[in-house]
């Protein structure tokens, strides 16, 4: 008896993630009515978190500036990831403003990355991340 409770136990816990919409199981003429879903979903890494991003900005700005830059390690205690930037490019843009291209390596929880970017000087002191993307 305790075998058959298990065994149905197990059958639904299997069919948990399908579920039919309108008529019964028996009556269900075409696939339309059938809606499945995953039971598990696969998350893909999305790129980096907003603040780390800040963090390898202001990594970025501060060097030297130099082609042959080092490892420059960062670390944003605020979400745990960290990395090293290994190339700064400076340049002039392209309305005479300074910008620095760079790459760098990203550690967080989902595993190490490895990211090409962009930041410009705005005016005065400031500068944005103009562009940010996993390198291939």
């Amino acid at each position: 008896m305790a075998g058959r409770i298990a065994l149905l136990g197990s059958l639904i816990l299997a069919i948990g993630g399908c579920a039919i919409k309108g008529d019964a199981l028996s009556n269900v003429a075409s696939g339309d009515q059938l809606i499945t879903h995953s039971v598990v979903d696969k998350s893909k890494p999305a790129g980096i978190e907003k603040a780390d991003a800040e963090v390898i900005k202001t990594t970025v700005v501060s060097a030297s500036g130099s082609t042959e830059v080092k490892p420059l390690a960062w670390t944003n205690p605020e979400t745990g990831s960290s990395g090293a930037i290994v190339a700064i490019d400076s340049f002039m843009g392209k309305h005479g403003q300074k910008c620095r291209g760079f790459k760098t390596s990203v550690a967080n929880f989902m595993g190490i990355a490895y990211y090409n970017g962009e930041t410009c000087q705005i005016s005065g002191e400031n500068w944005v991340l103009s562009w940010f993307k996993a390198a291939h």
